[in-house]
C-alpha cells in the first residue's frame, strides 16, 4: 500500500513524490517570499503556470484545490471587498452616495487573493506528495545546524511528526462524531446561525475530549517506552541526488528571477 500524506491521501509515484522533501520545503519557503515580493500584477500569469505545474506534478486535481479554498472563501471575499469598496466618495465607480468602487484597491485586493490561492495550492502540492515522516525528517534536517546553539531539534522533530500524524486522525474523528450526532437527530444545515453554532458545539465538545484522551494514551505509551526528553539524536540527512539538486537550483533561480524582473521593469 502506498504511504499516506498528511491530508490522508495516498502518495503515489508522481514526479513531486520522487523529489526530496527538503527540496520541496525550501522551495515552498522561497516561493512564499518571492510571491509576496512580486508587486507586478502582470506576473500573476507566471505564478499561475507555476501553480498548475505543481498541481500536475503532485497528482492533485483542480477540484481538490477548490475544495481546500472553501474554509477561506469568506476571508478571500472580505479581503477583496475591503480593498475594492470606497466609502468616502472617492471611488472611481459610484454605486450609491459616497459608496463606490476603487479600481486600484480592487486590483490590490485581487492580487492579495491571488497570492493566497497560489500559496495554498503550493502548500497542498507539497503536503499531498510527501508523507508525515518525510516532512518531519526534512524539517529536522534543515534545523540541524541550530542544534549547535542548544535548540532541541530532535524534540521539535518529534512534536512535528506527532502533529502531522494527528491531522488525518482529527479528520476521521470529526467525521465519526458528526455522523453519530446526526444519527441522534442533530441538524447541521437548517436554522439560523445560533442554531448551527449550537449544533456544531455538540460535535466539537466530544471531539476535543476524544483528542485529549488520545494525547493521554500517547503520553503513557511514550513513558512506558522510557522516552526521555532530548534523548534522541539527530542524524545527518543523505546527500541530495542530481535530480534534487537540479530541481532546487531551478526553483531558487525562478524565485529570485521573478521579483528582480518585476523590480527592473517597474
Amino acid at each position: 500500500m502506498n504511504p499516506v500524506s498528511p491530508l490522508g491521501a495516498y502518495v503515489g509515484g508522481t514526479p513531486a513524490a520522487r523529489v526530496d522533501a527538503r527540496v520541496k520545503i525550501v522551495l515552498l519557503l522561497a516561493s512564499t517570499v518571492s510571491l509576496f515580493a512580486t508587486r507586478a500584477s502582470w506576473l500573476c500569469a507566471l505564478w499561475a503556470l507555476v501553480l498548475a505545474a505543481a498541481i500536475h506534478c503532485s497528482g492533485m486535481s483542480i477540484r481538490t484545490h477548490a475544495r481546500a479554498l472553501r474554509p477561506v472563501a469568506f476571508i478571500l471575499a472580505f479581503t477583496l471587498l475591503a480593498n475594492a469598496l470606497a466609502l468616502d466618495g472617492h471611488g472611481d465607480i459610484e454605486l450609491s452616495g459616497p459608496v463606490g468602487i476603487d479600481t486600484a484597491g480592487a486590483l490590490r485586493g485581487a492580487l492579495a487573493v491571488f497570492r493566497i490561492v497560489v500559496l495554498l495550492g503550493l502548500a497542498l502540492a507539497v503536503s499531498s506528495s510527501t508523507t508525515p515522516p518525510e516532512l518531519a525528517d526534512a524539517c529536522v534536517a534543515l534545523l540541524r545546524p541550530l542544534g549547535r546553539f542548544g535548540v532541541p531539534v530532535a524534540d521539535i522533530g518529534l512534536l512535528l511528526s506527532l502533529a502531522l500524524r494527528f491531522i488525518p486522525l482529527v479528520s476521521e474523528e470529526l467525521a465519526r462524531v458528526r455522523l453519530a450526532q446526526r444519527s441522534r437527530g442533530v441538524d447541521f444545515e437548517s436554522g439560523g446561525i445560533v442554531r448551527r453554532v449550537r449544533a456544531w458545539a455538540s460535535v466539537l465538545t466530544p471531539l476535543v475530549v476524544s483528542l485529549f484522551r488520545r494525547a493521554d494514551r500517547l503520553g503513557e505509551s511514550m513513558a512506558a517506552r522510557c522516552y526521555a526528553e532530548g534523548a534522541s539524536d539527530v542524524a545527518a540527512g543523505d546527500a541530495l541526488g542530481a535530480r534534487d539538486r537540479v530541481v532546487l537550483a531551478g526553483g531558487l533561480t525562478l524565485c529570485v528571477f521573478v521579483p528582480l524582473v518585476a523590480y527592473a521593469l517597474g
